[in-house]
């Protein structure tokens, strides 16, 4: 099982926010500052580092409620909803982006209404809600076509995409994801069109178009490297392990697969480390090399055993 880019999608969406198109006037002092909380939580995601990343959008929320910064307070209930969607709770995900969009809607605030409806789409497709997702997805993508938001389009039509892949609809999935690389390459947005390219990769895969997943793989993990994405760049690196792995080419798998690994561990993202390792020890073994799988073993019996 691939390791879902639903994460890596959250964290297009989440950096400076793909909606609203150029900036806006300069912000007072106050609403400055929740707006520097806010870019540093979003540097920190970039990293991987989720927990900081929670502390610094609670941070913009709470300065954000204090000064009465109503556009800041809904940026900050979305990010905070995206670092919910991250971490399992898309229960929790869903109250903040409601929250979010119901003070986008008070303030007629058209590009933070798209963002804040797209937000709800991603997190009633991670309660498996696919009719809400597709409803907010439909308005997201109606309104940001509107206003003429061409990077809110392509992050609508990418999660969009990602929704028709999990009903089945794989033609329709293709062509969105197609179109929001399209938009994405016109408008240089590199980390954006990672996620694209992965996603795409990841349909190929499972359409037994292997030499073209594995082009689309490498290119997104070219473009996550070039951007410094964590942990993009190990979900990349799992794909291609993944895709190795079917193909029998299993020093190629081993190769990716040690590489994700140790990039989880130094992220402190104990889970995927483990899931990845879990998979390495497969294929070492089924490539012969016993005393390597049982390094990789007691390493992860290490990781596994509670203290």
């Amino acid at each position: 099982m691939i390791i879902s880019r639903i994460s890596i999608l959250l964290l297009v969406l989440v950096a400076g926010g793909c909606f609203g198109g150029a900036a806006g006037p300069e912000l007072p002092l106050a609403a400055a500052q929740v707006q520097d909380f806010r870019d540093k939580g979003n540097r920190a995601l970039s990293r991987g580092d989720v927990a900081r990343a929670g502390r610094l959008f609670d941070e913009a929320r709470r300065l954000a409620e204090s000064i009465d910064d109503r556009p800041g307070l809904a940026g900050a209930l979305n990010d905070l909803g995206a670092i919910a969607g991250l971490r399992g709770d898309p229960g929790k995900a869903t109250e903040f982006h409601r929250q979010a969009h119901g003070i986008a809607l008070e303030l007629g605030d058209r590009a933070l209404i798209a963002e804040s409806l797209s937000y709800r789409g991603q997190a009633a497709h991670l309660m498996s809600d696919d009719a809400a997702a597709l409803a907010f997805y439909t308005q997201a993508l109606a309104l940001a076509r509107e206003i003429h938001d061409r990077r809110g389009e392509a992050a609508v039509l990418n999660n969009l995409g990602l929704l028709q892949q999990a009903k089945g609809e794989a033609d329709q999935a293709e062509q969105n994801l197609q179109r929001a690389l399209a938009l994405n390459s016109e408008l240089g947005e590199r980390r954006a069109m990672a996620s694209n390219l992965s996603n795409l990769g990841t349909m190929s895969e499972k359409r037994g178009r292997w030499a073209e997943a594995r082009s689309l793989f490498e290119r997104a993990l070219a473009l996550d490297k070039e951007t410094e994405q964590r942990p993009a760049i190990e979900a990349d690196l799992v794909n291609l392990g993944q895709l190795s792995e079917v193909e029998h080419r299993l020093e190629d798998a081993i190769s990716y697969y040690d590489r994700a690994y140790r990039g989880y561990r130094v992220l402190n993202q104990v889970p995927k480390a483990v899931d990845v390792l879990t998979r390495l020890i497969r294929v070492v073994k089924a490539a012969g090399q016993e005393s390597l799988a049982a390094t990789y073993q007691a390493e992860l019996n290490t990781l596994t055993t509670k203290p």
